[in-house]
């Protein structure tokens, strides 16, 4: 909030969760992918103590990284994805909703020939 941006409240995501839910930051004109930042770029649209949601645009993918005191949630707006774990891979297309359980290492590699854009949010365990 910064530059006087007004705050925000997107809804948590679950299972439920659909794109049109988020249709009022997707719609942005504002909320764009901006090339100059590379293979990863995101937007915060909402934050809370307890909570940060934000648009986010990966180009090739994330590195590998393990959560030990918050959830990480995705929904897959545009593009096609894998999250990578242990146990098992994970193909997402737009529309689609994965959780992150706490402890659980993982990766994700982008499978579209074009960013993949992630409703992303991280929540206090």
């Amino acid at each position: 909030l910064a530059k006087g941006e007004q705050p925000s409240f997107p809804p948590d995501l679950s299972e439920n969760s659909k794109k049109e839910d988020f249709s009022e930051w997707l719609n942005r004109e504002d909320l764009f992918y901006d090339t100059d930042y590379g293979d990863t770029y995101a937007k915060i649209i909402g934050y809370t103590p307890e909570a940060i949601t934000a648009i986010v645009w990966l180009r090739i993918g994330s590195q590998y990284e393990v959560h030990v005191n918050e959830y990480e949630k995705f929904l897959i707006v545009e593009g096609t994805c894998t999250i990578i774990t242990k146990e098992k891979e994970y193909a997402l297309k737009p529309g689609d909703y994965f959780s992150i359980p706490l402890h659980m290492g993982h990766t994700v590699l982008v499978t579209s020939d074009y960013p993949c854009k992630i409703i992303l949010q991280r929540v206090a365990a």
